[in-house]
């Protein structure tokens, strides 16, 4: 057993870190596609969870339209 105070630090193999990239985003799919089945569930994860649902072009489209009509506001 390492000692609480110890700090070991260790070489991760690529093929490693690949891999548990690799399973990191299987789990993240899984979880989004159970999400999206289940609102009420996602609802418990907060605003986290609603964050990883949005999707990108959502939040994109939002952000060009904020800018937008802060632009057309200025032309009236």
């Amino acid at each position: 057993m390492h000692e609480a105070g110890a700090n070991i630090r260790a070489t991760l193999p690529e093929e490693v870190m690949l891999a548990r990239l690799a399973q990191s985003e299987q789990m993240r799919e899984f979880f989004i596609e159970m999400w999206k089945q289940n609102p009420a569930l996602a609802k418990q994860g907060g605003a986290r969870v609603q964050a990883l649902l949005t999707p990108l072009e959502c939040a994109d489209a939002k952000e060009i339209g904020s800018e937008t009509s802060g632009i057309k506001g200025s032309d009236t």
